[in-house]
């Protein structure tokens, strides 16, 4: 099975989030989801777009116009279970997490802090996981 390098880049002005995925055989882009944002074709018409690993990390350098994260490979419904951390309705919540594609299932691992960042301001319940999964609130904006 073949194994891979994530790495999450967020435009600072922007707010633009997105994810490339590297094989670690070769190092050459596997995946890119863009998980917010339109303007990668400018990447594409200067010829900068991160088709490696090197190139991704030389973005490292631009600290003011990107931040540059390197994210768990691990995009399981356990790894998600364990950093959901509400216990409950589990069989049902994996089915749920099971039904989405892998765009869906990464941006579940992005929206999760800024989610719980939300219930400590807000002093709202945490939903169930298989509530939140269906309702798609990992696309909600917190």
């Amino acid at each position: 099975m073949e194994e891979y390098t994530t790495y999450e880049v967020t435009f600072i002005a922007t707010k633009e989030k997105w994810i490339f995925q590297y094989r670690k055989s070769d190092g050459i882009l596997h995946c890119f989801i863009n998980l917010k944002g339109s303007s990668f074709i400018n990447l594409l018409r200067k010829q900068t777009f991160p088709e490696n690993v090197q190139m991704i990390e030389d973005w490292a350098k631009f600290k003011k116009i990107v931040t540059i994260e390197l994210k768990i490979d691990d995009f399981s419904f356990e790894s998600f279970w364990d950093k959901y951390d509400l216990k409950r309705k589990k069989e049902q919540a994996q089915k749920a997490f099971e039904k989405l594609d892998l765009t869906s299932k990464i941006k579940c691992f992005s929206a999760l802090k800024h989610y719980n960042e939300d219930l400590k301001k807000t002093g709202q319940a945490k939903a169930h996981l298989v509530t939140w999964l269906n309702q798609k609130r990992y696309n909600d904006e917190y």
